[in-house]
């Protein structure tokens, strides 16, 4: 008991004792260091002299000192030898680029690879993280949801303007709703004008969306009723590539679609229009509607037309379960009070971070992505592989080299890294150029005129994930084509290869497997690309062949727009006829007919009720695919007539309602019995029924590649048509008539916008991402035949280098040259065959799930893969005959004394 009020005097020593001590020494050893402390402590105490104290005090400030001074050179010499190792890893890399240096067309060739490789991509896997990956830049965007009518299949499509009101009057459910319709216009710049992309908007978007204008404002309230002016928001990116950054633009007027419209700000940097990787370049007020013409303006009060991208930012503490069940009453509201219009027609939420551009068809654009992406990491296996089996036959020419180095005192660690490091410095160097390849492509797609939906440009370009992915592969491929040969240098036998020659084949054997699949890699991932270069040739000429329904033969057409320089309904009918006769009066034209819009064009579409027809979605409507034309139109384009009668001039000004159909009308709504006398209307007007009186053969409508399509041609009236396309008949040939046609418009109105050409260009523009991807595809699938070729050259030239001595005998004792052939590309066969075994193998696993992307029946057949291994195998021969056939000619004399 007399011991205990002691202990606590001895801890507060053993604490102070300790504090003194360095502080990664009290981490590790703190408790053994507090018992001794503890221990000589207690013996001092039981001592009790001054000499046994001051032997205790001595004791430990000695041991203070020393951990101290241990601590500071351990820190030291940690210090040096990171030094060292940094400057060991910096003499590497010297000694690496003096390596390539001194092989130049190694250097270069490997460079370009990589960078092509890399490049490619880099530049899909930029498309891929636009389209597919990159989250949208709202705030809170859980909470943002897109909101589609079903459309009269049954499946959610868009909305029409007055359902969004009623969504957006709804009380608890959302904290903001907003409409978006994406069309073009003109922008007049004074020197120039240009078509842009627009999107008319609701004054609630950017509420809707969490997000503000970069500069300025955004529309009012009020901007959302018609006849309150013009206005629009600039796009950032146009604000700053069109006006060049103008800081002034807020306040300006631009002139759009003919009409003065005022900006009153510019748009958050991040928010693009369709899908967000879509370049809208302005943004317009519902009140603008009228630039467009004045079906745009009653648009926004006819249910029947689903013209908005309506998108809603939920309410706090309101889910999407809870959105759905409001949806669902607000369109069982709707079917009641318009039941012609919305009887079966449902309502579908999807939150805004699951769809990237529309539900019905993210499905391809995820397809299409992950094609690509299989694609292009072919393209990368290709040329690791090949770099790799070039760098272990590098490896090997060095054994001497690393045996030295290693006789010498050298780690296999170290020796290794010479190895990966080199491997490194290409990847990383054709990386670097390889980023600047994807730079290019980028911006070039981002202009180039595809089938964008939208009709803005596409706007793709870097960003964290995209550099991300980048690094990722400079460092792997690195790593993968440089590892084999590290491994290989590292495990190098001294006294074995100091003692053989450096040719023999006894290091070789070690190698042979690993290079041989390197080389059975590389011919399946070409054949694997020849294949799919054969699929899109057969199928861009399935495409070719397809007949569009349409004469195309000396057939010239001519597009323009009168809303957008302000011509209008009155003053619309006089400038029409005064163009048609102007055209007719050309020489070598032979009819000439209005349309509004050309066959293998994009266009709207109608919901109509056929009489006698209930549909399978069981909304009692259909959404039909519809054109104006006037009377010539058939006879001038090539349409037959197959039933009842075309249109005549006499019933421009007829009281009878009529219309003409297409042969998959008939077939689809009246089962292939006569049409003629049949009735349809449109949805939203019960008495408005018109008679078919006749039936013509189907042309293609959207694309070459759809079924036949049901069709309703109307009548064009007296004030004929808005944005009109004169179809013209030549005689000859019909671009000669282009600049004719060209003269006489600018003729009437200069200021009026142009697009033209002949229809043979027009489904050639058509077929233009097609063509983009067969070419394509045969561009990487003749990079695949080279590298393939010269992994193969590669590994021959190498086996026959090892086996000189072998062959030179041979020779000697008569071998025949066809004889020494045989079996020198004998060698090379097997791995070819499992080549092409491996490839045949993921191209019937593949095949099934890209069937539907492609165009044409069977276009995947045995004729193109065989077709496909005929060609990569007389390629990878003939790479494997040149050295072959040097061996046979070899000088037994020389073969014998080089060995």
């Amino acid at each position: 008991m007399s011991e205990s009020p002691e202990r606590p005097s001895r801890s507060r020593l053993v604490r102070i004792l300790l504090l003194l001590y360095p502080g990664r020494l009290r981490r590790d050893y703190g408790a053994e260091m507090g018992e001794l402390i503890e221990a000589r402590a207690a013996r001092a105490r039981a001592d009790g002299t001054p000499l046994a104290i001051g032997r205790f005090c001595w004791r430990a400030i000695r041991d203070i000192v020393t951990t101290h001074t241990f601590e500071w050179t351990g820190r030291r010499a940690r210090r040096r030898h990171r030094e060292s190792r940094m400057g060991l890893l910096l003499l590497d890399l010297k000694y690496a680029v003096r390596r390539l240096v001194r092989t130049p067309v190694f250097t270069l060739g490997a460079l370009v690879i990589m960078a092509v490789a890399i490049g490619a991509n880099t530049a899909v896997f930029g498309i891929v993280n636009q389209l597919l990956l990159k989250p949208p830049p709202y705030d809170q965007p859980e909470r943002v949801v897109n909101i589609y009518q079903d459309s009269d299949d049954g499946e959610p499509s868009s909305t029409s303007f007055p359902a969004y009101r009623d969504m957006s009057n709804l009380e608890g459910v959302f904290e903001a709703v907003s409409a978006t319709s994406p069309d073009d216009a003109i922008l007049d710049l004074g020197d120039v004008t240009r078509t842009v992309a627009v999107e008319f908007t609701t004054a609630s978007h950017l509420r809707t969306l969490g997000m503000r204008p970069s500069r300025g404002r955004w529309f009012d309230p009020s901007m959302d009723l018609v006849g309150e002016g013009n206005y629009a928001v600039v796009n950032h990116r146009t604000w700053q590539r069109v006006f060049g950054s103008d800081p002034g633009i807020v306040g300006q007027t631009v002139r759009l679609g003919g009409q003065p419209v005022t900006v009153v700000g510019v748009g958050p940097e991040s928010l693009n229009g369709v899908g967000n990787f879509v370049v809208t370049d302005f943004w317009l007020s519902i009140s603008t509607t009228e630039i467009a013409g004045p079906f745009r303006v009653s648009n926004l009060d006819r249910r029947e037309d689903h013209w908005y991208d309506v998108r809603a930012r939920l309410a706090d503490g309101v889910t999407l379960a809870q959105a759905q069940t409001a949806m669902d009453a607000l369109a069982q509201q709707l079917a009641a009070d318009f039941p012609d219009l919305n009887e079966g027609r449902g309502i579908t939420v999807f939150r805004a971070t699951d769809v990237r551009l529309h539900p019905e068809m993210d499905g391809n654009i995820a397809s299409v992505s992950a094609v690509l992406m299989f694609l292009v990491v072919l393209i990368l296996v290709l040329a690791s592989t090949n770099l790799g089996s070039l760098l272990l036959v590098r490896g090997v020419a060095r054994g001497p080299e690393v045996a030295v180095r290693q006789a010498l005192g050298a780690l296999p660690g170290r020796v290794a890294r010479l190895f990966l490091g080199e491997a490194l410095l290409l990847s990383v160097a054709g990386g670097l150029l390889g980023l600047v390849l994807a730079s290019w492509i980028l911006s070039l797609l981002s202009t180039a005129p595809l089938p964008v939906p939208g009709g803005g440009e596409l706007d793709l370009g870097f960003d964290w994930r995209v550099l991300g992915f980048s690094a990722a592969l400079m460092l792997g491929t690195g790593v993968f084509f440089g590892l084999a040969p590290a491994l290989q240098s590292a495990r190098t036998d001294v006294a074995g290869t100091l003692r053989e020659d450096p040719r023999s084949p006894g290091g070789r054997r070690r190698l042979s497997l690993v290079r041989n699949l390197m080389v059975a890699a590389q011919v399946a991932a070409s054949l694997i690309l020849v294949v799919g270069a054969g699929v899109m040739v057969r199928s861009l000429v399935s495409y070719q062949q397809v007949d569009p329904g349409v004469d195309v033969e000396r057939l010239a057409f001519l597009q323009t727009d009168f809303s957008q320089v302000g011509i209008g309904d009155d003053a619309r009918a006089p400038v029409l006829r005064d163009l048609t006769e102007r055209f007719r009066s050309l020489p070598g034209v032979t009819h000439v007919a209005l349309a509004s819009r050309l066959p293998v064009q994009g266009g709207g579409t109608t919901t109509t009720v056929v009489e006698d027809y209930e549909p399978p979605s069981g909304t009692g409507s259909v959404e039909i695919n519809w054109a104006v034309v006037s009377p010539e139109y058939f006879e001038t384009v090539g349409i037959d007539i197959l039933d009842g009668r075309p249109y005549t001039p006499e019933d421009v000004f007829g009281d009878e309602r009529i219309v003409v159909v297409n042969q998959a009308a008939a077939d689809q709504f009246w089962g292939g019995q006569s049409s003629v006398g049949r009735r349809i209307r449109p949805q939203s007007v019960p008495d408005g029924w018109r008679r078919v009186v006749g039936v013509v053969s189907s042309a293609k409508i959207r694309s070459l590649g759809e079924p036949p399509t049901p069709v309703i041609y109307y009548l064009a009236g007296e004030t004929g048509l808005n944005a009109p396309t004169f179809m013209v008949r030549a005689a000859n040939d019909p671009a000669a008539a282009l600049p004719l046609l060209r003269a006489e418009l600018t003729a009437v109105n200069p200021q009026l916008p142009l697009r033209m050409g002949t229809m043979e260009s027009h489904l050639g523009d058509a077929l233009v991402a097609t063509r983009v991807s067969a070419g394509l595809l045969g561009l990487f699938s003749m990079l695949a035949l080279c590298l393939a070729s010269v992994g193969v050259y590669t590994i021959v030239s190498f086996s026959v280098a090892g086996r000189m001595r072998e062959v030179g005998i041979r020779v000697a004792l008569g071998a025949a040259r066809g004889r020494v052939i045989r079996m020198v590309v004998g060698e090379v066969a097997g791995t070819v065959a499992l080549g092409l075994i491996a490839g045949g193998a993921v191209v019937a696993l593949v095949s099934p799930r890209v069937q539907g992307l492609l165009f044409g029946s069977e276009i995947l057949s045995l004729g193109t893969l065989g077709a496909a291994v005929l060609i990569l195998a007389g390629a990878v021969g003939l790479a494997s005959l040149l050295p072959a056939w040097r061996a046979a000619r070899v000088d037994p004399a020389i073969a014998l004394r080089g060995s």
